[in-house]
């Protein structure tokens, strides 16, 4: 036995428990497992794959790299061309939409706009027919007053006029005067016709010498009224009737009278080619023009309404009617 080495430890002074592992190998792993082997775990061992050697990398060749470029290029150059046409689409859809809207909004508005201004200029010609409509109804009724106060007017002035000679007679004198001035020749005779009345009055009022003097010949003429007067002389004659008198102080009024009939009728004509299209057409006519329609069928058609239109002026004396 060698001699204990004092570098060496001394397998002999070592423990049990170091010694029996001290020539313990490591089991060989890389060994193929039996597949019919299970584990601890009663599980087989898988399968060991084989490795193929990698095979040997051999560099790029210039011509090989310039295909890769070209490559890379047409695909970047595809790649790009796809992704600009697909961003250009849909950019030129967003500004299309944007444009169209735009386009079609200002369209729309135009075409509102010039379809309100049509509706207006029919609402207005259709308003502008209905005052006209209204209006017509209302010119011939104040065309229908207005003839109706001068016809008044006449007769209420003849009535004064009758009333007042019947109180106050000797107004015949003045006519009396008025036309034996109004003959050529005074010296000459002539003879004067009155009323009974007022022949009476008359002579009441001249005496036969002043009568003798003026060479007037009284006469009494029953046919005559009140307030009548006819003059006669061998060349000339004067009518003082008092229809006659009255009616050349009326003769303008009679004048404005004729005017107004004309007015009537013609308002008359154009109110009935107003009312036959609307009637024809279907068209409701408006209240106020079929009310004024009835109300002149009434005046027309119905001879009592004519009589109570006239009634006062009937209850008015006669100018003409004797005492």
């Amino acid at each position: 036995m060698k001699p204990n080495s004092p570098d060496k430890p001394d397998e002999d002074n070592k423990p049990e428990s170091e010694m029996d592992f001290s020539h313990w190998q490591i089991p060989d792993v890389t060994q193929a497992v039996p597949e019919d082997v299970s584990n601890l775990f009663g599980r087989r061992a898988a399968q060991q794959e084989q490795v193929e050697e990698a095979e040997a990398f051999s560099p790029p060749t210039l011509s090989e790299i310039e295909d890769i470029r070209k490559q890379a290029e047409q695909d970047g150059f595809a790649e790009g061309k796809d992704e600009g046409y697909q961003a250009g689409i849909e950019s030129g859809r967003l500004d299309g939409l944007k444009q169209g809207h735009s386009e079609g909004f200002e369209q729309g508005r135009e075409q509102g706009y010039q379809e309100g201004v049509e509706q207006a200029k029919v609402l207005i010609n259709r308003f502008e027919s209905l005052l006209s409509q209204f209006e017509k109804p209302m010119q011939l009724l104040d065309s229908e007053i207005e003839q109706e106060i001068v016809q008044l007017t006449m007769k209420l002035s003849k009535a004064v006029v009758g009333h007042e000679l019947k109180t106050h007679p000797e107004h015949i004198l003045s006519a009396l005067r008025l036309g034996v001035d109004s003959l050529p020749i005074k010296e000459q005779g002539i003879n004067i016709r009155l009323h009974p009345d007022d022949h009476q009055l008359v002579q009441d009022l001249y005496s036969a010498n002043q009568l003798e003097k003026n060479r007037w010949e009284l006469e009494a003429d029953p046919s005559l009224s009140p307030g009548d007067c006819v003059i006669n002389s061998l060349r000339s004659s004067v009518d003082m009737r008092l229809d006659t008198r009255i009616n050349s102080v009326f003769e303008e009024l009679e004048g404005h009278q004729q005017h107004l009939a004309q007015t009537i009728e013609q308002q008359k004509q154009e109110l009935d080619s107003q009312i036959e299209p609307a009637v024809s057409s279907g068209e409701a006519m408006p209240e106020s023009d079929s009310n004024a329609s009835e109300q002149k069928i009434q005046v027309e058609g119905n001879p009592e309404v004519g009589m109570d239109k006239q009634g006062h002026t009937d209850a008015l004396p006669d100018e003409n009617s004797k005492e």
